[in-house]
């Protein structure tokens, strides 16, 4: 086994790197974005696969059963057989629009979000099974419940002709499109994330907050509505660990923050700094993800790199880049996928992710 940091995996691309995805096993990587092919390879040894593109890929999913892939690709869902990467369907969800993210459900549908829509797509077919128009554009972020009943929705309001320094994070049933929580900050909201059995939404907004909702009914759960977080600084994005204790949060101010789920009060931070000694000037966090097992967390910053840490902030490694447009660990745990501007890396975690 590699040593944790290692790149395992170089993926060179034309065109700057936006979406990246592991196969359900872990043994097979994704990437696209600004060049014209979706490079699949094999996370050791395997026969490459390129997939010809319009060279807009924002977003890239595959199947639970790992047998096919489907693409975001500017106002196209493409769905490629993961073998052979020939077309199975493909099509607009709405003309003219781009389409911004792509998810497979448990079930095997697709749910694809433009700007303004969520469409629940047949994966067989790609026939639109469902559209849920959005009133107040535009949307920033998405999250999918486990379980594929729920979608919550990042709604930046600075927008369009009805332009407000606004918006709000919203909980949707995706079989009805009935809307299930809102809330609303004081500003727009940049990212939303899902607990893992859907019953809390963490998010965070331009007026400097991070706050924790229950899913139905909107109600907030932290922080109180007389308290402030003075540390937080401009917070961009965020993850919930995927065992439902901690959540992790990237700032303008060059930190990733633990979070106890439950209460919102810090763990540990990264990069982790020595007691009494002045705050170093971090490029702002603009990526963060969480292990599967919710031991270690992963952030990528403007400063061009990427870091593996412990729950309280201790780095187990970190890996110069080129700016990094995406992040994500493997379903097992063993590698972090990063897409750069202009190639794509999977780095071997050893131990850190397994467990």
């Amino acid at each position: 086994m590699s040593q944790p940091g290692t790149v395992a995996l170089t993926v060179e691309h034309d065109g700057s790197v936006q979406a990246i995805a592991f196969t359900p096993d872990s043994t097979r990587f994704a990437s696209g974005g600004g060049g014209t092919l979706v490079r699949v390879r094999t996370v050791g040894v395997g026969a490459p696969l390129d997939v010809p593109g319009q060279g807009f890929v924002t977003g890239i999913d595959f199947s639970p059963d790992g047998t096919a892939f489907a693409v975001a690709d500017l106002e196209q869902v493409l769905l490629r057989s993961g073998s052979t990467g020939q077309p199975v369907w493909q099509g607009p969800v709405d003309p003219g629009t781009s389409v911004n993210t792509v998810r497979f459900v448990r079930d095997g549908s697709v749910v694809a979000a433009t700007d303004t829509l969520v469409a629940v797509l047949e994966g067989a077919t790609g026939a639109t099974r469902r559209r849920i128009p959005v009133d107040t554009p535009q949307i920033a972020g998405v999250d999918l419940s486990r379980d594929g009943t729920r979608i919550a929705l990042a709604i930046d309001e600075r927008h369009g002709g009805d332009h407000r320094f606004a918006g709000s994070a919203r909980v949707l049933a995706l079989a009805t499109g009935a809307e299930l929580g809102r809330l609303t900050p004081d500003n727009a909201v940049f990212a939303v994330a899902f607990s893992p059995d859907a019953s809390l939404v963490l998010c965070c907004s331009a007026d400097d907050t991070v706050r924790m909702f229950e899913a139905e009914g909107g109600s907030q759960l932290w922080p109180a509505a007389d308290e402030t977080d003075e540390d937080t600084t401009a917070p961009n994005c965020l993850a919930f660990d995927p065992k439902g204790r901690w959540t992790v949060v990237g700032g303008a101010d060059g930190f990733a923050r633990v979070l106890e789920a439950e209460t919102g009060v810090e763990r540990g931070r990264a990069p982790k700094l020595d007691p009494g000694a002045p705050d170093s000037q971090f490029g702002a966090v603009t990526h963060v993800a969480f292990a599967p097992n919710g031991k270690v967390a992963a952030s990528a910053s403007i400063d061009n790199v990427v870091r593996v840490f412990n729950l309280d902030g201790k780095e187990h490694y970190t890996v110069g880049t080129d700016e990094v447009l995406a992040l994500g660990f493997s379903p097992d745990g063993r590698w972090l996928g990063v897409g750069c501007t202009d190639r794509a890396l999977v780095i071997d975690n050893g131990e850190l992710g397994h467990g």
